[in-house]
């Protein structure tokens, strides 16, 4: 069942140094890479950064130290031209990515980069021109994870049946 790991996913701002296995990222890569895309372009691409040079490199364009802490970033690029959709494609790409590592018991956040630092990134990173980057997904191991969603959070009073 896939609400368990949705209820558990929360951000994660602070990591232990604990690596995060190998296989561990490729499970998270696979959650990414057979995420629906529009048209099933399966065009998303994925730096994974381990070393702290490079992840400092990152840090010191988007800021955030949790950026540097984490023993893992993940970033999904999508070349330019290959999807009449490619935010959405990154995104669901990214909230998968997010979800598998919940249920492997890894902690994630949602880094935002923004397009004027989006650039800086890509250099850092060595993404060529004519690819596109929205977000980075730092993964490790959460300091204090933080506690699941509850059914106590859930509201019917948002659902609309039929019309608003």
């Amino acid at each position: 069942m896939l609400l368990p790991a949705i209820l558990a996913r929360r951000a994660v701002r602070s990591y232990k140094s604990d690596p995060v296995a190998d296989d561990q990222i490729v499970d998270i890569i696979k959650a990414g890479q057979f995420s629906p895309t529009a048209k099933h372009n399966m065009a998303v691409e994925f730096v994974v950064v381990r070393d702290p040079t490079v992840k400092e490199a990152v840090f010191t364009v988007v800021g955030s130290d949790f950026v540097k802490e984490a023993p893992a970033l993940i970033v999904a690029v999508m070349p330019e031209g290959k999807s009449m959709l490619p935010v959405q494609d990154l995104s669901i790409a990214s909230q998968s990515m997010m979800l598998q590592a919940a249920e492997l018991g890894l902690g994630t956040v949602w880094k935002n980069v923004s397009l004027e630092n989006a650039g800086k990134v890509k250099e850092a990173l060595g993404i060529p021109a004519g690819h596109m980057i929205i977000n980075i997904i730092p993964v490790g191991y959460a300091k204090e994870p933080p506690a699941p969603h509850t059914d106590a959070e859930y509201d019917a009073q948002k659902i609309h049946r039929e019309r608003w």
